[in-house]
């Protein structure tokens, strides 16, 4: 307890369409204890102005569990939503942060302190 765990999951997402498994591979390599806007998202697949479509394309993200989506707020650095709800997204949020992983971002602000 108490180290997080680095482990590879293959992941078929062949029956997701090609926008939102785009959005979910670049949300999937944000790193634990990070996060970063749906704009940042939205221009790093070449959309720039796509930031409600990636939230979107989060919101029915398949597996949760193994691409973090909760990693991604809001340009100002608000939460966002979350398919779990607001009080789960501050927890994962939250037990991340007091974890040693860096600096939190959103669009290349930091967040929090």
């Amino acid at each position: 307890a108490g180290r997080r765990a680095v482990f590879s999951v293959p992941l078929d997402l062949a029956g997701v369409p090609e926008f939102q498994r785009k959005v979910l591979r670049v949300a999937a390599r944000v790193a634990f204890g990070e996060v970063a806007s749906y704009a940042a998202l939205a221009r790093r697949i070449g959309h720039p102005g796509a930031a409600r479509a990636v939230g979107n394309a989060l919101g029915a993200n398949p597996v949760p569990l193994l691409i973090p989506c909760h990693r991604i707020v809001r340009g100002d650095g608000t939460w966002g939503p979350y398919a779990l709800g607001p009080r789960w997204k501050t927890r994962l949020l939250a037990f991340e942060r007091s974890r040693p992983a860096g600096r939190t971002r959103a669009g290349g602000a930091t967040i929090g302190a």
